[in-house]
């Protein structure tokens, strides 16, 4: 089987991506793929994603590699992340922590 760096395959990563981030795209605001993975580790749920819509954390209002269908996108602003749903911010979380239970919640809203 082939070994592709940096490509997550765990079961608890299941219907979450993020774009390249930080220190991979000089626009990103942030290391998404870290946050996005301290997230997944504090979440409720022990199979990420797979429980609810998919989650896409983008670091920065282009949202690279996003999915095409409805989901949960995690965007990093100047002040902190967003949570999304189409176009409504359902959450501006104060710390990571709030931030894993936002995208929780979110995606388990539909």
């Amino acid at each position: 089987m082939p070994h592709f760096p940096g490509l997550v395959t765990a079961a608890d990563w299941a219907g979450v991506t993020a774009c390249a981030g930080r220190p991979g795209c000089a626009k990103s605001l942030t290391d998404v793929r870290a946050d996005a993975a301290a997230a997944v580790r504090a979440s409720a749920s022990p199979r990420g994603g797979a429980d609810g819509l998919p989650v896409h954390w983008a670091g920065c209002e282009r949202r690279c590699g996003h999915p095409p269908d409805r989901h949960v996108a995690v965007v990093a602003t100047p002040r902190g992340y967003e949570v999304r749903l189409g176009d409504e911010v359902r959450a501006r979380p104060p710390d990571p922590a709030a931030t894993a239970a936002a995208v929780d919640g979110t995606r388990r809203s539909e």
